[in-house]
């Protein structure tokens, strides 16, 4: 027979196990819907104490579910997005992972959604990774856009995937979800000049005024080739 204080000790592990597991969850789920996001308003968030908010995402950092961005923030991490991604390469993963703090920060200049496409077959694109605007109103598509596979069709991702980017260095276009957000995409650059990713901002059409898009587009184009030289480095 064990000893009263093993089973005390057993009841104690089954209670407190799914208790972690929910709270890991929360706080992944907190992550994913507004990334980047930092320690405090994590902890407002979920109304956790700072230092239980910090252990989940030690453990979630660790298997590589989030990562912490060059301010102290957090992202979804490369494992989470892999995850949500089939039959990612090499090539891609890298660029996955190279592309979170470049994205952040993109973002963070535009306060716009941005986003990372990669072409796929059948005149397709896949999205990599996506960083929510931090205003209340924002494009943020039907249900995620992580994982998911677009037709090139009218679409900016289309254009630059086609070389059809113009001497500006972005392409502008209506998003083909919603005719009242508007999209402004850049190349990303690999070797020998291959086109390997499409960078995006994507925001209200209503807000996108042609000074906004201009300034977005400067943004955009920074932040491609930002990214492709970190990939070719």
């Amino acid at each position: 027979m064990p000893e009263e204080n093993e089973v005390a000790s057993v009841a104690s592990a089954t209670a407190h196990g799914p208790q972690s597991v929910h709270r890991a969850l929360e706080i992944l789920t907190l992550v994913a819907e507004r990334e980047p996001i930092g320690l405090s308003d994590l902890a407002r968030a979920s109304q956790l104490p700072a230092s239980t908010a910090m252990r989940m995402l030690r453990a979630l950092e660790q298997w590589s579910y989030v990562w912490r961005t060059d301010d102290g923030r957090y992202a979804l991490g490369s494992r989470f997005i892999d995850s949500r991604v089939p039959a990612v390469t090499s090539r891609d993963s890298n660029l996955l992972d190279l592309s979170g703090p470049v994205m952040a920060k993109l973002t963070e200049e535009t306060l716009e959604s941005s986003y990372l496409a990669i072409p796929t077959p059948s005149n397709t694109c896949t999205f990599l990774r996506e960083v929510q605007s931090p205003l209340p109103i924002r494009h943020v598509g039907f249900d995620g856009w992580v994982g998911r596979t677009a037709s090139l069709d009218r679409s900016a991702a289309g254009e630059v995937f086609a070389e059809r980017t113009p001497e500006t260095g972005y392409v502008v276009r209506e998003a083909v979800d919603d005719p009242d957000a508007t999209v402004v995409a850049a190349p990303v650059f690999g070797e020998g000049g291959t086109i390997i990713a499409a960078l995006s901002v994507a925001g209200p059409t209503f807000r996108m005024s042609p000074e906004r898009v201009e300034l977005a587009g400067r943004a955009v184009t920074r932040a491609a080739d930002a990214l492709a030289a970190l990939v070719s480095a």
